[in-house]
């Protein structure tokens, strides 16, 4: 008895599985980014992606989330100026959180001189072991499911 393309099918379904594992993770770390009043332009969650390289999957976040949990500190004397510069970062946000613009050079001073403290918890929460297993262990069943599933179909085809 031999079961014609059951790599094939298992990495389809494992791929489905993962990608949907990682939507749900991807979405626990907007859910926590709203709840801790750190959603205004959208832009951070429009830059969460989950990208397909082969047979991977990836979860990415911008290089910038850290410092939602860590802070920021002061802005050094030679600093090169971020993309786009911050004070039109503090501005967008400003107009989504209903402040006036005129505003925005007064809070990237600020922050020029005294960074910002992080909120502990607003990544790691998210991706901590804990919510991995949660968010994984239903996850594992239906792929096991499946696989019976599969085996079962290829040994009747079989017979």
């Amino acid at each position: 008895m031999v079961i014609d393309h059951g790599l094939n099918i298992y990495d389809q379904m494992t791929n489905k599985f993962l990608l949907s594992f990682l939507e749900t993770l991807k979405t626990d770390i907007i859910n926590s980014l709203q709840s801790n009043n750190k959603y205004a332009t959208g832009r951070t969650a429009r830059e969460i992606t989950i990208v397909e390289d082969g047979s991977s999957l990836q979860l990415q976040l911008p290089a910038y989330v850290q410092e939602l949990e860590t802070g920021r500190g002061p802005t050094s004397k030679n600093a090169i100026p971020g993309n786009p510069p911050m004070i039109q970062r503090i501005q967008q946000w400003c107009r989504a959180k209903g402040i006036p613009v005129e505003a925005a050079w007064a809070i990237k001073k600020t922050i020029d001189k005294n960074g910002y403290k992080g909120i502990t918890g607003i990544i790691t929460e998210p991706i901590s072991d804990d919510n991995i297993e949660m968010r994984l262990s239903p996850l594992m069943l239906s792929i096991a499911d499946d696989v019976i599933d599969e085996i079962a179909k290829q040994l009747s085809s079989n017979n």
